[in-house]
């Protein structure tokens, strides 16, 4: 794709418009069952460990806040209190030595990522305590990923500091919104100089990566608002951008309700403003890589998505992805040995059960055959944009795939009329524009979507 402006109507994104999952996994969490607990999660942890020469991704859920922003979707726990940090991380040393010993000899790692709430709520010791426990127990690998989630008023340039000394070489800010007004009423306390500064100094100190979240949709956020922040965005130029829409999720998150005494942006001003950021980032130079991933033409995943090997889990999008990824923390989940393991999503369950000795799995799903083939179909089209049966015939050792996915095929014709994507006998192509809706592709070989149960709202909005 050139560095040529993108527009997409905006009528296009309202009219495609609705709820959706995100599709970091298939099946989807919502899927998944608490029928799935320890005995499970060791079985798949023991499948895992007999592919000794393959290396692994890490993720570690490190999920305190000083104080909370309203917009949050994420798993978090308000706290000050240093003691819970520490208890917090008596726990985490115990979870990664006893799963570590599920998986025997395998202890390569080509990626971590640490995520959160915000990891630098640790203070450089804690982390330098934490990146130990770790390397105690698995392997580096050269060339590996290494990367956590910050927010810049929180992150000190000692902590970047740090960070560079441990190895970390790659960097994603939340920022969401650069103007006054939107931050306060989302409780969002971070000016344009402090997040400038910070990516400067993880430039000098060697960092080979730099992403900034940006988020539309927020209360009180306009188009013009939203121009003047993707126009200094543009100038700090990191060298990727992640831009979501607002997840107003209230029924899981009840502190969204405060942000309904403001104006929330219904779907005509939302689509007003994605079209915005699709426009504003695409003629800045940045290419848009996937659903809501903007990318400059040098950054690894512009080249990995040009050579066919970008990769998506539970981190997004990355080039770093191994088969197997294991989690450490409350709510954290990991995809090992044909399965989803998820973590108990309170911190004081999560640390009783690794201190009673076990492990802190309490859901998941074991695929079946079935799920691998959609979920590679899925993978295909969202990170290779295209979905080949000869290859995936290939892949999979079948040989019906295209009477198999012929109801797919089907669904896919609208998209396909609005020029989204090629559709032929035998293979899907995905053109730049349709890549703002690869959640739409995978909808369609969605199964359980198809058939799912009217139990109220479960997914955020497409855009």
């Amino acid at each position: 794709m050139s560095a040529e402006t993108l527009q997409v109507a905006e009528e296009l994104l309202l009219r495609l418009s609705g709820a959706g999952p995100r599709y970091t996994s298939y099946p989807t969490a919502p899927e998944w069952s608490e029928d799935f607990g320890e005995a499970e999660a060791r079985a798949a942890l023991g499948r895992a460990a007999k592919i000794e020469d393959d290396p692994l991704s890490l993720y570690v859920h490190l999920p305190f806040c000083e104080r909370r922003c309203l917009f949050c979707g994420c798993t978090v726990e308000i706290t000050r209190r240093s003691d819970k940090v520490a208890s917090y991380l008596d726990a985490l040393e115990a979870e990664i030595e006893r799963v570590a010993a599920h998986l025997g000899r395998r202890r390569g790692v080509k990626q971590l990522h640490l995520g959160g709430g915000t990891p630098t709520h640790l203070s450089s010791a804690e982390l330098r305590r934490l990146h130990a426990a770790i390397t105690r127990h698995f392997e580096l690998l050269p060339g590996a990923e290494v990367s956590l989630e910050v927010h810049p008023h929180v992150t000190s340039f000692e902590q970047i500091d740090t960070l560079a000394e441990l190895g970390f070489n790659r960097v994603s800010m939340g920022v969401q919104d650069l103007d006054a007004h939107v931050q306060e009423v989302i409780c969002r306390d971070q000016t344009t100089e402090e997040t400038e500064a910070l990516v400067e100094r993880c430039r000098e100190r060697g960092f080979e990566g730099v992403n900034l979240d940006l988020m539309y949709g927020l209360p009180e956020q306009t188009e013009a608002t939203f121009a003047a922040t993707l126009e200094t965005i543009a100038r700090i130029r990191p060298d990727r951008l992640a831009v979501y829409g607002y997840a107003h999720v209230p029924w899981l998150k009840k502190a969204q309700t405060a942000l309904e005494r403001h104006h929330l942006p219904d779907p005509v001003e939302r689509a007003h403003l994605f079209a915005l950021a699709i426009e504003r980032l695409s003629s800045a130079g940045y290419r848009v890589i996937g659903i809501d991933h903007f990318a400059l033409p040098s950054d690894s995943l512009s080249l990995a998505l040009d050579e066919g090997s970008l990769q998506r889990n539970f981190m997004g999008y990355t080039t770093h992805a191994a088969d197997d990824m294991v989690a450490f923390g409350m709510s954290a989940i990991g995809d090992a040995g044909g399965a989803f393991l998820q973590n108990a999503r309170d911190t004081r369950e999560y640390e009783q059960r690794i201190r009673g000795g076990g492990l802190a799995v309490v859901r998941g799903l074991e695929r079946s055959e079935e799920d691998e083939l959609r979920r590679e179909a899925i993978q295909s089209l969202m990170c290779r944009m295209r979905l080949d049966l000869d290859e995936l015939e290939e892949r999979s050792g079948r040989r019906d795939l295209e009477r198999h996915f012929a109801r797919e095929w089907k669904a896919l014709e609208p998209l396909a009329a609005e020029g989204l994507c090629t559709l032929e006998p035998r293979r899907i192509t995905v053109p730049p524009a349709g890549r703002l809706f690869l959640r739409h592709f995978a909808m369609a070989f969605d199964e359980y979507l198809r058939r799912k149960r009217p139990e109220g709202p479960r997914f955020s909005q497409t855009v």
